[in-house]
């Protein structure tokens, strides 16, 4: 029969089979060269997948050992940063986290050790009386008694900065919070440090405004006023003067303390603040301080919204300076 097809037809079709040789011939070419070309496309993306993850893993491998170090309590192991992703960037974080530890651990150690020590001399002072005391060397007289409460005073007021301080960021410490007088709780601070002062040879002259209410702890305010009193009081040379200042600023409250010489070099100055501080190494246990007077002010301050600072005063002795929210956010 013959076929009615259109001509245009019978050229769309593509023959199903074919009897030619070279035509199989060249199927099979492609289909090699197919194969071939696949095998090397998968090599090279497995070699380049290999080298990306790779990449990827050697530093978070790093990372992994690295924070298992620091899990252990070794903080020195720091990881080389060769990189500028985001993988750099944690690298790089992950080096200040272990700098911060090491120096936390380094500074919780001498915390420690200087609390030891501040806790064994008035323990060392009062073992030394009592023990005197049972062989019969010292008798309980008067002289004897107030060496032994001197020591006592002072071991309780070193138990009380380590309490304040261990609170230092806890609500607690400034519980009580009220509008109060800055002015009215300055007075009641110089006439409690005034008997000292005027032992000392020390002339004190205050500078207030009629009244300055502020948001505040009255008692822990008053105790920051009293401790750089008896401060000023420990380290001025007699005959000396203090002036205790106080003045409104934008919205701040300033209390200035200022004394005559001496003062503390420049370059201790931003350390007076620390725990255990001291300029001069004889100084504080000689006149019973325990070092942390300043620090307990810092904590304080701190914790109601201030801050307190340290300068070379123009009265020629050393200048603090503590400024407080008129009102806490």
């Amino acid at each position: 029969m013959r076929d009615r097809r259109p001509s245009w037809l019978h050229r769309l079709n593509a023959p199903v089979f074919s009897d030619s040789t070279s035509d199989a011939f060249f199927i099979r070419g492609q289909y090699a060269s197919l194969t071939f070309s696949a095998l090397i496309a998968l090599m090279v993306s497995a070699a380049a997948a290999f080298l990306i993850a790779r990449q990827i893993l050697i530093p978070i491998k790093r990372l992994e050992a690295g924070a298992k170090t620091l899990a252990s309590g070794d903080y020195s192991l720091r990881i080389h940063k060769d990189r500028t992703d985001e993988l750099g960037e944690l690298i790089a974080h992950y080096n200040v986290l272990a700098e911060t530890l090491a120096r936390t651990s380094q500074a919780e150690r001498g915390w420690i050790s200087n609390t030891s020590h501040e806790l064994q001399t008035p323990l060392a002072v009062l073992r030394a009386q009592i023990e005197a005391l049972q062989d019969g060397v010292r008798q309980p007289n008067a002289e004897t008694l107030a060496e032994m409460h001197a020591a006592q005073m002072r071991l309780s007021r070193l138990v009380q900065d380590l309490k304040i301080l261990t609170y230092s960021r806890e609500p607690e410490l400034v519980a009580d919070m009220g509008r109060e007088d800055l002015v009215e709780i300055a007075r009641e601070a110089v006439e409690t440090a005034r008997p000292t002062l005027e032992a000392a040879g020390i002339e004190i002259e205050c500078v207030f405004p009629e009244t300055l209410p502020l948001g505040c702890d009255r008692l822990r305010i008053g105790q920051v006023i009293d401790n750089l009193l008896q401060n000023a009081a420990r380290y001025t040379d007699a005959p000396g003067k203090v002036r205790l200042a106080i003045q409104r600023k934008d919205g701040f409250a300033q209390v200035s303390i200022d004394d005559t010489p001496p003062t503390a070099p420049n370059d201790v100055l931003p350390r007076l603040f620390d725990r255990f501080y001291r300029a001069e190494g004889s100084r504080s246990r000689a006149l019973g301080g325990s070092g942390l007077g300043l620090s307990v002010c810092k904590a304080i301050v701190e914790a109601q919204g201030g801050i307190i600072t340290a300068a070379a005063s123009d009265m020629g002795g050393l200048n603090v300076t503590l400024t407080l929210p008129e009102r806490r956010p």
